[in-house]
């Protein structure tokens, strides 16, 4: 999500705490956009578009100025942006995803066997269609470059927002949003080695990159 109030923007990767982030930054007109598609989504977004008087009559006209002299204007304000976002242990994160509250509750349809075998052969990061194979892609851009200011872990969610916090100059402590009601045991106690070896394969480049491992 943009947000102009406090010039950054940031990536609601699924199940990873975005629900709290939101509660202080504010909600998306369009939810959970990477940062290519926040940086589009900028062309057309006027930067006081919660302005008033002069301010919000000119937010009527910004679509109606010219798309090279937008695209200018987006990419010097994509640049001063602080980009950041957070990703998850990809095996709690498929965990959370089979007991997820919102939407078709999995965990009562499936077995979580299956539902891994159907993460296996799902063509994308989330239970939603997507276009994100990895948390990864999500902060970069065209040619694979992580292109983000910063990215967390929800293993360590209020630490890493601290840092966020003090780039974004807001006082507003993380409060945990959206928890689930359900009590469930460890990840790890869901997972059996044939199952465990499948998001192993599937993530292996989240794996890899942010230096995760089973049970830790």
């Amino acid at each position: 999500m943009i947000s102009h109030k406090y010039k950054c923007i940031f990536i609601e990767v699924p199940k990873t705490g975005s629900t709290s982030i939101r509660k202080i930054l504010g909600y998306p007109i369009i939810p959970h956009l990477d940062l290519m598609q926040s940086k589009k989504e900028m062309i057309n977004s006027f930067p006081y578009r919660n302005g008033y008087g002069i301010l919000r009559r000119l937010d009527s006209l910004y679509k109606y100025v010219p798309l090279q002299l937008r695209n200018k204007i987006t990419d010097n304000r994509f640049s001063n942006y602080f980009k950041f976002g957070f990703v998850r242990n990809p095996w709690d994160r498929v965990v959370s995803q089979y007991f997820r509250k919102e939407g078709i509750k999995m965990s009562k349809r499936i077995s979580f066997e299956e539902f891994v075998k159907w993460i296996e052969n799902s063509s994308d990061t989330s239970i939603h269609t997507s276009v994100h194979k990895n948390q990864l892609d999500w902060f970069t851009n065209e040619d694979g470059e992580v292109i983000a200011d910063f990215i967390g872990k929800f293993e360590r969610l209020n630490d890493d927002f601290e840092i966020a916090r003090g780039k974004l100059g807001f006082n507003e402590g993380l409060l945990h949003a959206n928890k689930s009601k359900i009590k469930r045991n460890h990840y790890t106690e869901y997972y059996n080695p044939k199952t465990s070896d499948i998001i192993a394969e599937k993530f292996k480049v989240d794996i890899e990159y942010f230096g995760y491992e089973f049970g830790k």
